[in-house]
């Protein structure tokens, strides 16, 4: 468990790099337009092969699929690095190579995801996840500023150089991790591996299609994904997007920006971390979506902190006790949810099911962030903040009224073999 966490640290820190490096070199070389077209050219294919990517994972196994995704990943950083510091570099060349890393990412994602399961027994899940999200924590505030300061005292080909090694670490760590077929799978299941590349391009839409299915039937799971897409929609606009804006409008700043994400951050890790030491919460479905309200509540506070005019100092520290609010918020909630997803999916298919949970959680993001800026451009900061508020408290309601996900627990052990939804259900209420 220990290599895995180690070999996904240095790859989310990449990650971070390649992301502040890429819109450096893009700002150096084309406009404004062109930059925001490169980003989303990255983005575009992750989103649309998470799917097929899980595919991949549950015919595979998730350890050859990290890896054979993570060294392409290693690959595409040492090109990016050479076509650099060649100069000269096209705004075309740039947007073809975060074409490829959103492709390769589409495949990396699901089996990260998906590889808890195959790590600790399912009674450990929660532990795990929590410790995975204090890393992705950590990750994301050493890798952005790793970035910058590569770019200061280096340039942008040593960062991407740095990010290669960096990805290489990650696929030596994640190959020493030994990562066993769970021990509730069934025999079907246990015979996905041996599929390998006999099966036709045919019988992986029919896995992917059988992955929706599923989906569609598991009543909980799907009710599950619906909740995530529609508070990530409310949630991520504003707080990434609309919180520079807010602070812009408001005079407050770019230390409030500091003070509220920073402050998310903590929340976030300081969730995961109580979640690592009491890993089996009693009412789980209870805890995650009472995080989910939190979060609601912090973004609509936020919005309307402007209303209440009160001196610089004030507002700072209004507005850094409401992103710690939210961030402690969304430590329950993003945890719960994902140790819940990994421990209620069958077996053979948990990386169709973790790639779903994955595109309902990234592919609102593009569209929140654009509605953030559209409406902010068009009325106020603060509205995209009510806005934003009003969708997670309303994901938050309809999870509340339904019964099978509030009084969702964990406690059980035994293997989710079912294939019906009333059996799925019947786990769900234990």
């Amino acid at each position: 468990m220990l290599r895995w966490l180690i070999g996904l640290a240095t790859s989310l820190i990449g990650n971070h790099i390649y992301l502040v490096t890429l819109a450096w070199v893009a700002v150096q070389t084309t406009s404004p337009a062109n930059v925001g077209l490169i980003l989303v050219a990255g983005s575009i294919p992750q989103a649309a092969l998470l799917l097929i990517g899980g595919v991949f994972v549950d015919r595979f196994g998730p350890k050859p699929t990290i890896i054979v995704s993570d060294l392409l990943r290693t690959v595409i950083m040492i090109v990016f690095a050479i076509v650099v510091t060649g100069g000269d570099v096209s705004p075309l060349l740039l947007g073809a190579l975060a074409v490829m890393f959103g492709v390769v990412d589409g495949f990396f994602l699901p089996a990260v995801s998906t590889a808890p399961r195959y790590l600790v027994p399912r009674d450990s899940i929660t532990r795990l996840v929590a410790a995975k999200t204090i890393v992705a924590r950590g990750a994301e505030f050493a890798g952005a500023p790793l970035g910058s300061w590569l770019l200061i005292v280096a340039s942008a080909a040593a960062a991407f150089w740095v990010n290669a090694s960096l990805f290489a670490v990650s696929v030596v760590m994640l190959a020493l991790t030994r990562m066993a077929l769970p021990q509730d799978a069934l025999p079907q299941d246990a015979q996905a591996a041996d599929r390998g590349s006999s099966g036709s391009e045919v019988s992986v839409w029919a896995d992917l299609v059988a992955g929706i299915r599923l989906i569609r039937g598991y009543r909980t799971l799907a009710m599950l994904l619906i909740v995530v897409f529609v508070a990530e929609l409310g949630f991520s606009g504003p707080m990434m997007a609309g919180v520079p804006l807010l602070a812009n409008q408001t005079g407050w700043g770019v230390r409030a920006v500091g003070w509220v994400l920073g402050g998310f951050g903590l929340g976030a890790a300081a969730a995961a971390a109580f979640l690592l030491w009491r890993n089996n919460l009693r009412h789980t479905g209870f805890a995650a979506l009472s995080g989910l309200t939190v979060m609601g509540l912090s973004v609509l506070g936020l919005g309307l902190l402007p209303a209440l005019e009160l001196s610089t100092s004030a507002a700072f520290a209004c507005a850094g006790f409401l992103g710690l609010s939210s961030g402690i918020g969304a430590g329950f909630y993003g945890t719960l949810v994902t140790s819940a997803v990994l421990r209620l999916a069958p077996t053979g298919q948990i990386g169709r099911v973790m790639a779903a949970l994955s595109f309902a959680s990234l592919s609102s993001v593009p569209l929140t962030y654009a509605l953030t800026g559209l409406i902010t451009d068009v009325s106020s900061a603060q509205i995209p903040f009510f806005i934003g508020g009003s969708l997670v408290l309303l994901a938050a309601a309809v999870a509340f009224a339904d019964p099978q996900l509030r009084h969702l627990t964990m406690e059980s052990t035994d293997p989710v073999e079912q294939t019906s939804d009333q059996d799925l259900n019947a786990h769900a209420r234990r």
